[in-house]
């Protein structure tokens, strides 16, 4: 079974780079100047990685921060007094345009 190992274009580069380092540290420089010596999609195609742009796997949207139980009580609180100002902003401008039609049908 022959699969072929998806990397970008960096992440091929980031490998080819660890390789050298890599062979370097071992001392064989040889191999590690060889290597060098190639493209990062030559160092791809030697080593069966397929150079892909964009992949879908790795395009997930990262997890927004969980708010506490504290700050959602706080941010509904703030939301709750926000909505008691604007209902006491409504009830004044009922007030200004008059009564409504169910305090005229009452007369």
């Amino acid at each position: 079974m022959n699969v072929r190992k998806l990397k970008t274009l960096s992440e091929a580069e980031a490998t080819r780079r660890r390789a050298i380092t890599g062979l370097h540290n071992l001392g064989m420089d040889d191999d590690a100047d060889r290597i060098d010596g190639l493209s990062t999609r030559e160092y791809a195609a030697e080593k069966g990685f397929e150079i892909v742009e964009n992949p879908t796997r790795r395009n997930r949207r990262m997890a927004r921060p969980s708010k506490s139980r504290a700050e959602l009580e706080a941010e509904v609180e703030e939301l709750q007094a926000e909505n008691e100002e604007l209902q006491g902003q409504l009830d004044d401008i009922s007030d200004i345009l008059g009564p409504d039609e169910e305090d005229e049908d009452e007369d």
